[in-house]
């Protein structure tokens, strides 16, 4: 939805010290990935540090690694009108100079530590992650604390990753999709700040006072979530916890974003003259807290999942020939959610596979899955859950924040099989007809089309 910063990587003189920087992160990133933690002995413990910031740890002194994830709730949600994309020049900020470390100096101590740091911004929060080897922590420790209390945001640094920012608007200025994506949050989200994208305008608005002050009031402890996973015991951690985030101050001082009142029955086309068209219908969901979650996500799976029950794609693509690729997937945050259809097919057949996706949303909604769907897709659900979120040191840390910030409890792992199971074929057609009978907004990407009379099926 948004231009999300990405670390600028930037090549070094002395080419040595860039071999060396490339193969320690390279080692980082293989012991990260080679080395996961196993989900069945996950053994997660909550660790206080004597200021009180608290983490959720995953102990396991075989890995030679320690991975550390956080997230500050409050992203571009808090951004004020007129200045948006701030949020995503703070975040490529934070390791271009903190403390007495210029942009410069801090790279150059940063990778000659071999440690992977980065930060990201999002419509509701700031995250970050630091991988490091467990027996080299202290420095990268270092590191991250200033980043996070004492980032510099001097002027050359700001200049430069601000006409990065810039150059990324520009290039999805003509980007098809990108354009008709923005369109689309415009049409779904209004006035909301979900709506609001960056422009070239909004971007060159920003000023070194409003960063420092974003960074002021978002950057707190109330607000941050913390989770750890590697080659660390409690008592290492207590301290660690202190060392990092206890400069930061206590209360944040976010503004009240309410969750957004999305808007239904709406047409967005994006006209493009290209041999194929892109197709996305979105539906009411269901918000990540609310115990409907588990039917709403097994409706989703039905309907255009990864597994093997994909109505869309048994018909649309395999029985029809209709569509290069068609799914859905249930987007869902703290508060709100929502569900999205998409397809993409040849621009020649545009109305024919919008009738077929329509078709097949409106016997879910009048029918809803089967006894087999039903049973299939929380197999799969339960199933790649590890894959997707368990299957690395990495992986397993965001996940501990994910659960935290979503009030799972440390036990939901264990209880997250029989939610899904308690899911009757009932509370799934239910909650099929609830989603999908309203009509959905719509965007379409490609060239000028008519739909074809079986849209409705």
């Amino acid at each position: 939805m948004r231009p999300i910063s990405a670390m600028c990587f930037r090549c070094c003189d002395d080419r040595a010290r860039v071999l060396m920087r490339f193969a320690l992160a390279g080692l980082t990133a293989l012991l990260m990935t080679a080395l996961p933690v196993r989900a069945a002995s996950l053994d997660i413990v909550e660790v206080t540090s004597e200021t009180g910031v608290t983490a959720w740890l995953v102990e396991d002194q075989t890995d030679p690694t320690v991975a550390l994830s956080f997230a500050f709730v409050g992203g571009s949600n808090q951004e004020p009108a007129g200045k948006e994309g701030m949020a995503d020049l703070l975040v490529s900020l934070l390791d271009e100079g903190a403390g007495d470390l210029d942009s410069e100096a801090f790279q150059q101590r940063l990778y000659e530590t071999g440690a992977q740091l980065s930060f990201r911004a999002t419509g509701n929060r700031i995250t970050g992650e630091l991988n490091m080897l467990a027996d080299e922590i202290e420095e990268p420790l270092e590191l991250l604390s200033l980043a996070l209390s004492a980032p510099r945001f001097d002027e050359q640094p700001v200049e430069r990753m601000r006409s990065v920012l810039l150059s990324q608007i520009r290039a999805e200025s003509n980007d098809p999709d990108e354009q008709g994506q923005r369109a689309l949050a415009t049409a779904l989200y209004g006035d909301h700040p979900l709506g609001r994208q960056p422009t070239l305008d909004s971007l060159q608005a920003v000023s070194r006072e409003d960063l420092e002050g974003f960074h002021r009031r978002t950057f707190a402890r109330s607000n941050l979530f913390i989770g750890v996973v590697g080659a660390i015991d409690p008592e290492t951690l207590r301290s660690v916890l202190d060392e990092v985030f206890a400069e930061l101050p206590a209360e944040a001082d976010l503004k009240e974003v309410p969750p957004p009142d999305l808007n239904f029955g709406e047409e967005v086309t994006q006209v493009y003259d290209r041999p194929q068209s892109s197709i996305s219908l979105v539906y009411p969901g269901v918000a990540a807290t609310n115990d409907d979650i588990y039917a709403a996500s097994v409706v989703a799976e039905v309907i255009g999942g990864g597994g093997l029950v994909s109505r869309l794609f048994t018909e649309v693509r395999e029985r029809r020939g209709l569509a290069y690729g068609a799914g859905a997937f249930l987007d869902s945050d703290v508060d709100w959610g929502r569900l999205v259809v998409y397809t993409s097919t040849s621009a020649n057949q545009t109305g024919e596979a919008l009738g077929a996706v329509r078709e097949v949303v409106q016997t879910m909604a009048e029918e809803g899955p089967t006894a087999e769907e039903l049973e299939s897709a929380k197999r799969y659900l339960i199933g790649s859950y590890a894959v997707g979120n368990l299957s690395s040191t990495t992986n397993i840390a965001r996940t501990l924040v994910s659960l935290q910030r979503l009030g799972r409890g440390r036990d939901y792992l264990e209880r997250r099989d029989a939610l899904f199971n308690a899911v009757t074929l009932e509370d799934a057609r239910d909650m099929a007809s609830r989603l999908l009978s309203v009509e959905p907004t719509m965007l379409i990407v490609g060239p000028e089309v008519e739909e074809t009379a079986d849209q409705d099926g």
